[in-house]
């Protein structure tokens, strides 16, 4: 698939695959969506802006991004404590077994 025929989209709007459209309609689709962002653009500067894509959706996906990111440190901790764990335990083993 080429990149060249993928229009981005914007926040709550995928981008648009023109690959899966007819040549023929290509433009006119195109055209269609950027219309189509820029109507969402409109409608969200209307809103109130705690209504606002960005200050709900956008605001919960940062929230699950902050929440992946520390997630992922206390697990890698916890993984380093358990190797620890576990070289003093073989440690433990090996002297034991020295002493048999």
């Amino acid at each position: 698939m080429s990149k060249d025929n993928i229009i981005e989209g914007y926040k709550g709007i995928m981008e648009l695959d023109l690959n899966l459209i007819e040549p023929k309609y290509r433009k006119e689709t195109a055209n269609q969506h950027r219309k189509e962002i820029d109507a969402y653009k409109g409608d969200q500067y209307k809103l109130k802006p705690h209504l606002r894509y960005e200050n709900t959706v956008g605001r919960i996906e940062k929230l699950h991004q902050l929440e992946r990111s520390i997630l992922a440190k206390q697990t890698e901790a916890k993984i380093e404590e358990q190797m620890k764990y576990d070289k003093q335990s073989e440690k433990i083993v090996i002297t034991k077994n020295r002493c048999l």
